[in-house]
Protein backbone atom coordinates (compact mmCIF):
# COMPACT_ATOMS: atom_id res chain seq x y z
CA UNK A 1 0.00 0.00 0.00
CA UNK A 2 0.96 3.59 -0.49
CA UNK A 3 0.29 4.67 3.10
CA UNK A 4 0.20 3.11 6.48
CA UNK A 5 -2.94 3.97 8.47
CA UNK A 6 -3.10 4.05 12.18
CA UNK A 7 0.55 4.73 12.74
CA UNK A 8 1.81 8.17 13.31
CA UNK A 9 3.62 10.41 15.66
CA UNK A 10 2.32 11.89 18.87
CA UNK A 11 0.65 14.83 17.20
CA UNK A 12 -1.58 12.65 15.02
CA UNK A 13 0.30 13.16 11.79
CA UNK A 14 1.02 10.17 9.58
CA UNK A 15 4.63 9.23 8.84
CA UNK A 16 5.67 9.16 5.19
CA UNK A 17 6.45 5.73 3.67
CA UNK A 18 8.23 5.20 0.34
CA UNK A 19 6.46 2.98 -2.16
CA UNK A 20 9.06 1.09 -4.30
CA UNK A 21 6.57 -0.78 -6.50
CA UNK A 22 6.49 1.87 -9.27
CA UNK A 23 10.28 2.09 -9.17
CA UNK A 24 10.61 -1.67 -9.67
CA UNK A 25 8.10 -1.56 -12.54
CA UNK A 26 10.05 1.17 -14.32
CA UNK A 27 13.35 -0.65 -13.85
CA UNK A 28 11.94 -3.89 -15.28
CA UNK A 29 10.53 -2.08 -18.32
CA UNK A 30 13.90 -0.41 -18.94
CA UNK A 31 15.62 -3.79 -18.59
CA UNK A 32 13.32 -5.38 -21.16
CA UNK A 33 13.87 -2.51 -23.58
CA UNK A 34 17.63 -2.81 -23.09
CA UNK A 35 17.56 -6.58 -23.73
CA UNK A 36 15.61 -6.12 -26.97
CA UNK A 37 17.79 -3.32 -28.33
CA UNK A 38 21.07 -5.10 -27.56
CA UNK A 39 20.12 -8.01 -29.83
CA UNK A 40 19.61 -5.55 -32.69
CA UNK A 41 23.16 -4.25 -32.42
CA UNK A 42 24.92 -7.50 -33.28
CA UNK A 43 27.62 -6.98 -35.85
CA UNK A 44 27.59 -8.91 -39.09
CA UNK A 45 29.75 -8.51 -42.13
CA UNK A 46 29.63 -9.82 -45.65
CA UNK A 47 32.67 -11.16 -47.43
CA UNK A 48 32.70 -10.95 -51.20
CA UNK A 49 35.55 -12.88 -52.78
CA UNK A 50 36.51 -12.34 -56.41
CA UNK A 51 35.62 -15.10 -58.84
CA UNK A 52 38.47 -17.22 -60.15
CA UNK A 53 39.24 -16.69 -63.78
CA UNK A 54 38.93 -19.78 -65.97
CA UNK A 55 41.77 -18.75 -68.29
CA UNK A 56 44.24 -18.37 -65.44
CA UNK A 57 47.00 -21.02 -65.47
CA UNK A 58 47.34 -23.25 -62.42
CA UNK A 59 49.99 -22.30 -59.87
CA UNK A 60 53.40 -23.85 -60.36
CA UNK A 61 54.05 -27.03 -58.39
CA UNK A 62 55.89 -26.51 -55.15
CA UNK A 63 58.62 -28.76 -53.91
CA UNK A 64 57.58 -28.18 -50.30
CA UNK A 65 55.65 -31.40 -49.84
CA UNK A 66 55.14 -32.59 -46.27
CA UNK A 67 57.24 -35.46 -44.94
CA UNK A 68 55.16 -38.58 -44.44
CA UNK A 69 56.58 -41.56 -42.59
CA UNK A 70 54.83 -44.80 -43.50
CA UNK A 71 55.12 -48.33 -42.17
CA UNK A 72 53.87 -51.04 -44.49
CA UNK A 73 52.49 -54.42 -43.47
CA UNK A 74 55.98 -55.97 -43.56
CA UNK A 75 57.39 -53.36 -41.18
CA UNK A 76 59.40 -51.45 -43.79
CA UNK A 77 59.79 -47.77 -42.89
CA UNK A 78 59.50 -45.21 -45.68
CA UNK A 79 59.72 -41.43 -45.66
CA UNK A 80 58.13 -40.03 -48.83
CA UNK A 81 58.73 -43.36 -50.61
CA UNK A 82 62.41 -43.46 -49.57
CA UNK A 83 63.12 -46.73 -47.74
CA UNK A 84 64.99 -46.25 -44.47
CA UNK A 85 66.49 -48.82 -42.14
CA UNK A 86 65.90 -48.55 -38.43
CA UNK A 87 69.44 -47.27 -37.90
CA UNK A 88 69.03 -44.53 -40.53
CA UNK A 89 65.62 -43.38 -39.27
CA UNK A 90 66.94 -41.47 -36.26
CA UNK A 91 69.39 -39.35 -38.23
CA UNK A 92 67.83 -38.93 -41.66
CA UNK A 93 64.30 -37.96 -40.63
CA UNK A 94 65.53 -35.01 -38.59
CA UNK A 95 67.76 -33.85 -41.43
CA UNK A 96 64.88 -34.15 -43.91
CA UNK A 97 62.66 -32.01 -41.68
CA UNK A 98 65.39 -29.41 -41.25
CA UNK A 99 66.05 -29.26 -45.00
CA UNK A 100 62.38 -28.51 -45.70
CA UNK A 101 61.94 -26.08 -42.78
CA UNK A 102 59.05 -28.13 -41.45
CA UNK A 103 58.11 -28.79 -37.88
CA UNK A 104 55.70 -31.74 -38.28
CA UNK A 105 56.30 -35.31 -39.41
CA UNK A 106 53.15 -37.03 -40.64
CA UNK A 107 52.74 -40.71 -39.82
CA UNK A 108 50.71 -43.46 -41.46
CA UNK A 109 50.79 -47.20 -40.94
CA UNK A 110 49.20 -49.94 -43.01
CA UNK A 111 46.09 -51.52 -41.50
CA UNK A 112 47.82 -54.90 -41.30
CA UNK A 113 51.07 -53.55 -39.80
CA UNK A 114 51.87 -54.73 -36.31
CA UNK A 115 51.27 -52.21 -33.55
CA UNK A 116 54.78 -52.72 -32.18
CA UNK A 117 56.39 -51.96 -35.53
CA UNK A 118 54.40 -48.74 -35.89
CA UNK A 119 55.28 -47.61 -32.37
CA UNK A 120 58.93 -48.49 -32.90
CA UNK A 121 59.06 -46.34 -36.04
CA UNK A 122 57.56 -43.38 -34.18
CA UNK A 123 59.92 -43.92 -31.23
CA UNK A 124 62.92 -43.92 -33.57
CA UNK A 125 61.79 -40.60 -35.05
CA UNK A 126 61.25 -39.12 -31.57
CA UNK A 127 64.65 -40.40 -30.41
CA UNK A 128 66.23 -38.66 -33.41
CA UNK A 129 64.78 -35.32 -32.31
CA UNK A 130 61.43 -34.97 -34.06
CA UNK A 131 59.26 -32.74 -31.87
CA UNK A 132 55.82 -33.17 -33.50
CA UNK A 133 54.35 -36.27 -35.10
CA UNK A 134 50.87 -35.98 -36.59
CA UNK A 135 48.80 -39.08 -37.24
CA UNK A 136 47.06 -39.10 -40.62
CA UNK A 137 43.32 -39.69 -40.40
CA UNK A 138 42.98 -40.95 -43.96
CA UNK A 139 45.34 -43.70 -44.99
CA UNK A 140 47.67 -43.10 -47.92
CA UNK A 141 48.90 -46.69 -47.85
CA UNK A 142 47.51 -48.97 -50.55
Amino acid sequence: MGMALGSGDKKGRSTPAINVTPLVDVVLVVLIIFMITVTMFTKTFWLNLPKAEKDQPPPPPTDNKPLVMTVDKNGIIRVNQTVLTKAETQTKVVRMLAAKNQKVLYFDAHDEALYGQAMEAMDLARAGGVKSIAMLTESIMK
